[in-house]
């Protein structure tokens, strides 16, 4: 019988190391893909977080200054679109584009406890709702709320 001399792999030792790394290679495919959807969530919710703030901003504004109607306290259930984007990318084509709106409930003109005629304030409630239709959660939309008492003379 013949030894063998030749150093080398067999075909079964090469098949096994690349079933091997394979797998790894697939496990950490998904988990950079885990990451990268966590991070878009965080991201769309800081974007939704900014224009909630900024369209409760200018119903703060309008309540301190008086300028408002009776019709304007009414809610809003209509909603204001607003657009979220995917910082990687501005084209509305895209698959990572985003719309959402922004709700506000009737603004309630209510006196506090201790001067039920002359310290007026006002109850402003607004909320955001937009789809992840990126996520694992299909179809379930997201909401963020904000809650504001605005003291005004009007």
């Amino acid at each position: 019988m013949k030894l063998r001399s030749q150093a080398g792999f067999t075909l079964i030792e090469v098949m096994v190391g690349i079933i091997i790394m394979a797998a790894t290679s697939v496990s950490m495919f998904y988990g950079v893909n885990y990451a990268r959807a966590q991070a878009r969530k965080i991201i769309m919710q800081q974007r939704a977080l900014e224009e909630l703030r900024s369209e409760m901003d200018y119903w703060m504004v309008r309540l301190l200054d008086g300028q408002f109607s009776e019709r304007d306290l009414q809610a809003d259930l209509k909603g204001t679109p607003v657009v979220l984007y995917n910082p990687d990318s501005n084209d509305p084509a895209d698959r990572e584009y985003f719309e959402a709106k922004i709700y506000r409930e009737a603004i309630k003109k209510k006196y506090t406890i201790h001067d039920a005629e002359d310290s007026p304030y006002y109850e402003v409630e607004m909320y955001i709702q937009w789809v992840d239709h990126l996520g694992d959660i299909h179809g379930e939309p997201m909401e963020l709320r904000m809650n504001y008492s605005v003291f005004s003379s009007k």
